[in-house]
């Protein structure tokens, strides 16, 4: 086989391999879509499922706790962390305030949680989340069950490595970013739909399959499944033509 033969049938290969990741790529969004365009995760049922986990306070050897919802948060560092809202059952009321602070801190740290809004009772939840303005008797309640609101620094807590890892993957979103909502803004906001920004992070992600594999370092289907989703969030957050979709539906 000649040089110029090898290298058609090499270009012939690697069409042909990019269009078969691309429909692969379109299949994992797809089979995943539902929960990857909503920008927060969220479980309103504060009274099954609850996790528990081991703490270093003396008064509080165990803790039991629910995530009822996250959301991505996006710094100049990292892209890892979330904001949460929580419902811890069974705080020991002898704690301290610095006490409280360290139980909740270990729930922050264990789930990737920099910011995190703790209260004690189902009903609080519900006032929280309520849509219409709570009356006094529900302030009352809403401020005697709220456990702390808490911000961790967790990215001090990292080694300098993970901490470099965390801001070439946030680096690498944001660029990617970048492109897809310079490519979305281009349609009309009337007519933007869900298939627009399918089509457009699936096309993005196509174009940096290696470059995602290697910083991601999972496999390609975990790999893209993160990284679509993170892409995502970084949309809703930062490209106005999602922010309004979103706001709409």
């Amino acid at each position: 086989m000649s040089n110029t033969q090898l290298f058609i049938t090499q270009t012939r290969w690697v069409t042909y391999e990019r269009k078969f990741m691309k429909k692969l790529l379109a299949l994992i969004f797809l089979t995943y879509s539902s929960g990857i365009f909503s920008q927060n995760k969220s479980e309103y049922n504060c009274v099954n499922d609850f996790d528990e986990i081991e703490t270093e306070v003396e008064l509080q050897k165990t803790v039991r706790f629910k995530i009822i919802s996250s959301r991505k948060l996006y710094t100049k560092e990292t892209f890892e962390f979330s904001e949460g809202i929580l419902i811890v059952s069974n705080l020991n009321e002898k704690l301290n305030p610095k006490e409280i602070a360290q139980v909740i801190s270990t729930i922050g740290i264990k789930n990737n949680l920099s910011k995190i809004t703790a209260f004690e009772t189902c009903h609080a939840l519900e006032i929280y989340y309520k849509n219409t303005k709570p009356n006094e008797e529900e302030l009352n309640h809403l401020k005697e069950n709220l456990i702390i609101e808490l911000s961790l620094d967790i990215n001090k807590s990292l080694s300098k490595k993970e901490r470099k890892r965390n801001k070439k993957k946030r680096d690498f979103i944001e660029t990617n970013g970048i492109n897809a909502c310079k490519v979305l803004s281009k349609n009309k906001p009337e007519n933007f739909s869900e298939k627009d920004l399918s089509n457009v992070i699936v096309s993005e992600s196509s174009k940096n399959i290696e470059k995602m594999l290697k910083i991601y370092d999972l496999s390609f289907e975990e790999g893209s499944l993160i990284f679509m989703k993170d892409l995502t969030t970084y949309l809703v957050d930062n490209c106005k033509i999602i922010k309004d979709f979103v706001e709409r539906n």
